[in-house]
């Protein structure tokens, strides 16, 4: 996917019984990829979801961005990490406490927690000078043309206004104390009538936006010509806002033109104007979560959307990075970000060795091929003495993620746990059987309206063993997010449930279903949005039913990552299209699961 470079703006211009119901689909396809929304001309109002900034989402709320390598993710926050809890490799940098750290990681962390400590140079400290940033020729000290002095620097320079955009006037104001960042990057400045006459060269800087001080981005040296013209800003304050009809609110307090919401650039300095998106205006690119990011970030090899959508379909062409020029002037902090991400610890889930990276094209389910091996590799089978009543999802490590109606804590003795299997009558080769250490079930479950009908099985330890080796198994990923999936994307549900009919069903089964937005219509005050999450077919051909509790809906992202999305829990009258399915929504528990069974272990980001 090529897409044009963005052009930044310039200075002076303008049923709990249910589970796989019926399993006959109709003819079915490979999951797709999912789609990646274009960006829209549609009025500004039309851009803005009015429902989700109620929720107040931020740059720091990690349901919809990553946290940045020197915080981690607790309920839906971005948090200051422990410097020890960053990699040990990487440079030395120096804090403007004139404390030398090991990394710039260890340095963002300490900051983080200590905001007066920002991050100076790269380097041990030294007494060599310090950063400095100033603004002249205003008519008051929150506005001016940008003037810089770099750390072993000996003179002043401007900033050239190329390059410059409310990206970087945001990190300026923050450099220069107004907490809410710029208010525009135009201004009435008074320049001296030799100002280019006195100064024959001025600097490229180059920010991401998550700076809190111009001396983390990157400077490079550029000679004047006779048309250059300097960056100005206009930094926030309350006395140069202006409250009007066609303002956007920011979470942060400050006010912006409601025609800079969902730009792709972060005006608000929170990143609340580009989060709760619809559509994105042509500098944009709208992420499947809702996010829009600038068009550069798309294809340039580090994932910003969530799902991954902003690097699927590149077909090999990655965008290349800013590169550093012969007169780079300060290290380039982007790019040691970027590696120090490289180096934080990898999950491997919901990614298939077996050939079947996604189940293969058949018309029918029921009387046709059964799930072939490997292609499942997270669902198990709960079986409770002799009888398998419910299935089960393996998400790494010990542990099960199941129905609580599934189980009982007090008959932990009767449960095992059966992977690889696929015929429960004829067994076949590979299956692999664990008895259960301890069955945890959701505090709040309410085995009336189903709510919280979700547990965590953890599986005995071999003889001799430290680990929980599963051969031929795959652990599913758990999402931590409610924003990687949406209505109408094809998902996967499988089991050993009842088929039509009630008919009895002992080869594993497996069918495409769609993601149903608002089941309130189907089952009034009885759906709980937060908690679950509605699936199934226009004609309700394919669905959950009795024994198939506890399986998974999976879903898979833009990068075929597979996703334990759902937890089949309940129902009626399986395979009528009014009466789709209804699955425990995964992502609502990330925390609660994370608790239990350890956060490192489903992490597959922000940790």
């Amino acid at each position: 996917m090529k897409l044009a470079h963005v052009t930044l703006l310039l200075l002076c211009s303008h049923l709990s019984f249910c589970t796989i119901r019926d399993l006959k689909p109709k003819e079915e396809e490979k999951i797709k990829k999912p789609e990646v929304t274009s960006t829209l001309d549609t009025s500004q109002n039309d851009l803005v979801d009015k429902k989700c900034l109620t929720k107040n989402y931020t740059h720091l709320s990690c349901k919809k961005v990553f946290c940045q390598p020197w915080q981690k993710c607790i309920e839906g926050t971005c948090i200051c990490k422990l410097p020890y809890q960053c990699p040990r490799n990487g440079t030395t940098v120096c804090s403007t406490n004139g404390k030398s750290y090991p990394t710039y990681c260890q340095q963002k962390s300490f900051e983080c927690l200590r905001p007066g400590a920002k991050f100076l140079n790269r380097g041990a400290c030294t007494a060599n000078g310090r950063f400095n940033v100033s603004l002249k020729y205003g008519n008051r000290d929150s506005e001016g043309i940008v003037e810089v002095k770099l750390v072993n620097q000996d003179k002043k320079m401007f900033i050239c206004d190329n390059r410059w955009s409310i990206t970087q006037a945001n990190v300026a104001c923050l450099d220069l104390g107004f907490q809410q960042g710029a208010l525009d990057i135009k201004g009435r400045f008074h320049f001296p009538e030799d100002l280019h006459l006195n100064s024959t060269e001025c600097l490229h800087v180059h920010c991401r936006g998550f700076e809190s001080s111009l001396s983390e981005c990157t400077f490079t040296k550029k000679i004047i010509r006779s048309y250059q013209r300097f960056a100005g800003v206009v930094c926030y304050t309350q006395d140069a806002a202006t409250s009007t009809n066609d303002s956007f609110q920011c979470v942060n307090g400050k006010r912006i033109p409601q025609k800079r919401a969902c730009n792709g650039f972060n005006d608000c300095g929170d990143q609340s104007d580009e989060l709760c998106c619809t559509g994105c205006q042509r500098n944009g690119f709208l992420c499947r979560s809702g996010v829009c990011i600038p068009r550069e970030y798309v294809c340039n090899g580090e994932v910003d959307c969530i799902a991954g959508d902003d690097e699927a379909n590149c077909n090999g062409d990655k965008r290349h990075e800013i590169k550093e020029e012969p007169e780079t002037l300060t290290a380039n902090m982007d790019t040691e970000r970027k590696r120090i991400k490289s180096l934080l610890p990898k999950l491997s889930c919901g990614v298939k060795n077996s050939v079947h990276s996604v189940p293969v094209r058949r018309k029918r389910v029921v009387g046709g091929k059964p799930a072939e091996k490997g292609e499942f590799p997270w669902q198990v089978a709960v079986r409770e003495d002799d009888k398998i009543n419910c299935g089960g999802v393996y998400i790494g490590g010990c542990w099960i993620l199941t129905a609580a109606h599934c189980v009982r804590a007090s008959k932990v003795h009767r449960y095992q746990i059966w992977t690889s299997l696929l015929d429960r009558v004829k067994y076949n080769r590979g299956i692999v059987f664990r008895y259960v250490n301890k069955v945890i079930i959701h505090e709040n479950y309410n085995g009336a309206t189903y709510q919280n009908d979700i547990a965590l099985i953890e599986m005995k330890l071999p003889a001799g063993r430290k680990e929980c080796e599963m051969p031929n198994s795959i652990p599913a990923c758990v999402p931590w997010s409610p924003y990687l999936f949406k209505p109408n994307d094809t998902c996967i549900i499988s089991g050993w449930g009842r088929d039509k009919d009630n008919e009895k069903v002992y080869v594993l089964q497996w069918g495409q279903v769609h993601l149903i937005n608002n089941c309130s219509k189907f089952y009034p005050d009885r759906y709980f949005e937060n908690e679950m999450e509605c699936a199934g077919t226009e004609d309700g051909s394919i669905d959950a039913c009795k024994g198939d509790s506890g399986g998974p809906l999976v879903c898979q992202d833009a990068n075929n990552v597979t996703y334990v999305w759902g937890v089949v829990s309940w129902g009626e009258q399986c395979g009528k299209s009014e009466f789709p399915g209804v699955y425990t929504k995964v992502a609502n528990y990330f925390d609660w699961i994370s608790y239990h069974v350890g956060r490192p272990l489903i992490s597959q980001y922000n940790i």
